[in-house]
């Protein structure tokens, strides 16, 4: 059998899980990465800054498995879910001899509280079918900022004493309306209404830890439709927040489940299937979605400004073909001025395999600087822009714009904005690089 220590070599450069067993096949620990092969590199790496218990559990590693998921917050989900199922000893005991974490919520009672609790803690909450408790989490630290960022999505309240009066964080917007005033209030139409939004609240926590975050996108979507067509416009631009934040924390989670049962593999296709299927009814043209390249830049006030490619090869972000380029006009430059630059220097280099489909971050302006570098080129590639505000798809045709507007629950949407966003990471990381290294000199 390959040595644990070899198989890392073909650990890929993703987020997900990473599962050790010993000699006898019995799960040892479960961990989380945003970029495995990094994270796993670690154990098999000689340190002086490495606690004993790293070492004993080194010692014991005898294979080890992965399950590659779409983003870190899907491995976060599916590392307390597998932690749950296998308990490894290596997990239970934590760095700072305290169990691990879990999420309460406590549905039985009238106005549910959101509780993280220790191991020992759960037994009372679990009495009751109707509660749920989720978990344990390996690291409090990245529970508590999951959290933080559902609280802006979705508010709730941490106050341990229900005073009658609203708590400190209903003033910022994140605990609305507030239990604590809500359990001594007059009984009136209104109260009720207050106290079952609220538990409308709890449940939406509850379908994301349940790794039901499009489910319950889906659901605010139609609310906000209602509301809208009901001309009841501030309620509709509430929702519509809760739904722009659940994006940005979440990029479109999927239920932990499915990366054991179907593999990443499987949910790629599936995303690239829904794509190009939805592409064709404006870029007929396009055939495949093998190679997909988008494009972002970066600068600040013309400070280090800096253009990035990555590139998606059959869902999958391949960064041994990933290129940074260094903007190399003088003055002023602007993202048009950018994406003109970029673009050209690219399809210079004839020996980089050719994209099946290219994703421009921006807009029209953007849009019409790729469609005169392709005429002076004369190449012929699908592409298209999406425009942040609206995650609408912009794509040129031979005398205007066309518009197209992805479900916000669509697999399609999912995969441009990861790789969007994967672009946007890319451009940033180098152009922070770039100014901290001027500053150096």
């Amino acid at each position: 059998m390959e040595n644990w220590q070899e198989k890392i070599k073909h650990i890929p450069d993703l987020p997900g899980v990473y599962i050790y067993k010993d000699v006898n096949g019995i799960v040892i620990y479960v961990g989380k990465a945003k970029r495995l092969i990094r994270r796993v590199k670690q154990y098999a790496q000689k340190s002086k800054d490495i606690s004993l218990k790293t070492i004993q559990l080194v010692t014991e590693i005898f294979d080890i498995e992965t399950i590659v998921t779409a983003s870190e917050f899907d491995a976060l989900l599916l590392e307390a879910k597998l932690i749950h199922q296998w308990m490894p000893k290596y997990n239970i005991i934590a760095k700072d001899d305290k169990s691990l974490l879990y999420v309460a919520l406590t549905l039985t009672e009238r106005l549910p509280r959101l509780l993280l609790l220790r191991k020992g803690e759960i037994t009372t909450y679990q009495t009751s079918k109707r509660n749920r408790i989720f978990g344990p989490f390996q690291s409090a630290h990245a529970l508590r900022v999951l959290l933080s960022h559902l609280r802006r999505a979705i508010p709730y309240c941490t106050q341990k004493q229900r005073n009658g009066r609203p708590c400190f964080y209903t003033h910022l917007g994140l605990c609305n309306p507030c239990p604590s005033h809500l359990k001594n209030a007059p009984e009136s139409d209104q109260n009720q209404q207050n106290i079952l939004l609220y538990r409308k609240n709890i449940n939406a926590l509850k379908d994301i830890f349940e790794g039901k975050t499009t489910a319950l996108i889906r659901s605010y979507t139609n609310l906000m439709k209602i509301a809208a067509k009901k001309e009841h416009f501030e309620e509709a631009a509430i929702i519509k927040h809760r739904i722009d934040m659940l994006y940005a924390l979440s990029s479109y989670a999927y239920d932990p489940a499915v990366f054991i049962e179907q593999g990443v593999d499987s949910v790629f296709d599936e995303e690239l299937d829904d794509l190009i299927n939805r592409l064709h009814t404006v870029l007929p043209e396009l055939q495949s979605l093998r190679r997909i390249e988008c494009f972002d830049m970066s600068q600040l006030f013309g400070v280090s400004p800096v253009g990035a490619m990555v590139v998606l090869t059959d869902g999958f972000p391949d960064k041994k073909e990933y290129r940074k380029f260094r903007i190399q006009r003088k003055g002023v430059v602007s993202d048009v001025s950018m994406v003109s630059e970029v673009l050209l220097r690219r399809f210079l280099h004839k020996e980089w395999e050719m994209p099946s489909f290219i994703l421009i971050d921006g807009g029209k302006p953007q849009l019409s600087a790729a469609k005169a570098i392709f005429q002076q080129l004369h190449i012929v590639v699908p592409y298209a822009g999406l425009a942040k505000q609206y995650e609408e798809l912009i794509i040129p045709s031979k005398h205007a714009f066309a518009t197209l507007r992805l479900p916000l629950s669509s697999k399609a949407l999912r995969v441009l904005q990861r790789v969007r966003d994967e672009a946007h990471r890319f451009a940033i990381t180098y152009h922070r690089f770039l100014r901290k290294k001027s500053l150096m000199v």
